[in-house]
């Protein structure tokens, strides 16, 4: 059966959609092209790797009817496609004022990642307040890190551990290590998607920037 083309609403702008493989994609050139017109290619690359959203190549059909739909310009060679979750959660980050998701005061994600030897801990959301609070606790040994420190803290817990070499730090690099343990349920999931998407590259700067500064003194004291 032909793929089923169809529109969505995306942040007041309209965004041509298709169904691939039973999943509604929708086309992160227009996207790019319309609603995150203001930032650049290498900005919105690197926060989609940032959030860990992957694009699906579209095939020359596909790319086709997109073409028609009018997505995508008739001199396009291809075409990445990601999910209405996964634009949402893109543009939130670019354009939105990424508060935290609603959670019980005393709510923690299990979380851990296989950098180095591994390690495992509670992320608390409620201590998640810049970018440096240290909000995770590590399960070994107790002590409390930031999100990017965590991942280069890790404990060996047995002969039969593997050791990986981790990545230069940089700023982003805990969002692609870190995972949820276990099956958590799909609102835990996206309630982690959501906490991932604070405080990551520019969105922030441009927050405080519209502070006043009596709002910013009293945030500092």
């Amino acid at each position: 059966p032909p793929p089923q083309v169809g529109q969505v609403t995306l942040h007041g702008e309209p965004i041509v959609s298709l169904v691939m493989e039973g999943c509604e994609r929708l086309c992160l050139a227009q996207i790019s092209n319309t609603l995150l017109r203001d930032f650049s290619y290498n900005e919105i690359h690197n926060r989609r790797v940032a959030l860990g959203i992957t694009c699906v190549q579209c095939t020359p059909v596909q790319l086709e009817i997109l073409r028609r739909a009018g997505a995508m310009p008739v001199s396009s060679r291809r075409c990445g496609m990601i999910t209405r979750r996964e634009a949402e959660r893109l543009c939130k980050s670019f354009l939105g004022d990424n508060s935290p998701p609603r959670l019980p005061e005393d709510f923690s994600f299990r979380v851990h990642h296989e950098c180095a030897w591994g390690c495992r801990g509670l992320f608390l959301p409620a201590r998640y307040n810049s970018s440096r609070a240290k909000c995770i606790k590590c399960a070994l040994c107790g002590l409390f890190f930031s999100p990017n420190k965590f991942i280069f803290h890790s404990h060996r817990t047995g002969p039969g551990a593997r050791y990986v070499q981790p990545d230069a730090a940089n700023f982003n690099s805990w969002r692609r290590h870190m995972r949820l343990s276990g099956s958590p349920p799909e609102e835990v999931v996206h309630a982690w998607e959501d906490v991932k998407a604070m405080f990551n590259g520019g969105t922030r700067k441009r927050l405080l920037a519209n502070c006043t500064p009596t709002r910013l003194a009293a945030s500092s004291a």
